[in-house]
């Protein structure tokens, strides 16, 4: 069996490229958490530009790319939205818009090496559907379904139960949660805890940002009642982040003119203290750094610093910030890096290159080592790794 997870695409826009997630990361939130167990197999990793996916085997040893087969036109005409692999079996899941602004679902399935085919095993129309989010188990998937009502949104959460031999997806006709309406931002999928035991939302009224926890029956994928998580105090600017990880959360300051810092918070719902502040006194880069993301074990910080144009790896634990030494240079885009899924490779589309390079990392140090034969992409491409076991 396949283990596959993805992670981000880069995707143009008018306003510019931006960066999404492929599980359906909301504004202040960080990819779901997907554990697969470590092993032997192949690592691979899609690069996606202009509704092409290419695919690429990946050398754990000597970090080098090799391309397997061509590119693969998966979408007929618009723009890709979102690129999902399924965490434990052989199908794609692609969100795209159509030349006519209409949204889809499609579905492929991959050959034993990775390499999506064509045509498509299911399209689905997706009106108003965002946020494609694969549960950990491949049974089930979540998604969005956001109306404007012109001043304001709603949200509806829809649940999708998936066949595992050909990985279509089969609508639960329950809804999972009905949501507003909101004048600022409809409610988002969040991602899901790292046991796929919860499934966080982010929701944003006149009061600033709220995150709340839902259980998730791993049985037949319905969802529980709304549980507060976190509420962030006062003063939370548009520049502010939160990153939820295995254990902790991560409340990221960045308030106009002020020296920024970053609090780390129980993984628990409402928590009443934190359970440290970085400042600038204990590690610079938390007083500057614009992007923080949590390893998958949960261990480490990558801090995007921009004053020193370097993302910084620091460990983390109950009481203390360590700076381990290690960075890699300044991305094109933000965050512009990508775990592996067994988390011992990191992927980055570097803004001196424009080419996507790969790097060891050791979850028991934090150190970092760069190959020496980055793939020329250019920074408008995405790039989504993969498992093959």
């Amino acid at each position: 069996m396949r283990l596959l997870r993805c992670c981000s695409v880069f995707l143009p826009l008018v306003s510019g490229c931006i960066l999404l997630g492929c599980q359906g990361m909301s504004k202040h939130s960080a990819p779901s958490s997907t554990a697969p167990p470590a092993g032997s197999g192949s690592q691979i990793v899609y690069v996606i530009g202009n509704g092409a996916v290419s695919t690429y085997s990946v050398d754990p040893n000597s970090l080098t790319f090799t391309s397997l087969g061509q590119p693969i036109n998966l979408i007929p005409s618009g723009s890709l939205v979102q690129f999902v692999p399924a965490p434990n079996d052989n199908f794609l899941y692609v969100l795209w818009s159509d030349a006519g602004n209409q949204q889809h679902l499609s579905v492929y399935a991959t050959d034993a090496s990775g390499v999506p085919q064509t045509p498509s095993v299911q399209t689905l129309d997706a009106p108003s559907l965002s946020q494609f989010n694969i549960h950990r188990s491949a049974r089930f998937a979540y998604m969005t379904q956001v109306n404007n009502l012109g001043a304001e949104y709603t949200s509806t959460v829809r649940l999708f139960h998936i066949n595992p031999a050909d990985g279509k997806l089969l609508e639960d006709p329950k809804l999972q949660g009905s949501y507003g309406p909101y004048y600022i931002l409809p409610a988002s999928l969040y991602g899901f805890s790292a046991d796929g035991t919860e499934i966080y939302l982010s929701r944003e009224n006149s009061q600033g940002p709220f995150y709340e926890q839902r259980s998730l029956n791993t049985n037949n994928g319905t969802v529980g009642p709304d549980v507060l998580l976190y509420q962030p105090a006062s003063g939370w600017t548009d520049s502010d982040t939160l990153v939820i990880g295995e254990q902790v959360m991560v409340d990221e300051h960045r308030a106009p003119g002020e020296t920024g810092y970053i609090d780390i918070l129980p993984l628990v719902p409402k928590p009443r203290h934190h359970l440290f502040r970085c400042t600038a006194s204990m590690l610079a880069a938390c007083a500057s750094a614009t992007n923080v993301q949590i390893d998958p074990t949960g261990k480490y910080l990558f801090l995007t610093d921009p004053p020193t144009q370097q993302v910084y790896v620091a460990r983390i634990d109950a009481k203390n910030i360590e700076d381990t030494g290690n960075s890699i240079p300044m991305t094109a885009q933000t965050p512009g890096f990508a775990f592996s899924p067994d988390g011992g490779l990191v992927y980055a589309i570097l803004a001196s290159d424009s080419s996507l390079h790969v790097y060891s990392f050791n979850p028991a140090s934090g150190q970092l080592v760069g190959g020496s034969a980055p793939l020329t992409v250019g920074n408008s491409y995405g790039f989504c790794p993969a498992f093959l076991l």
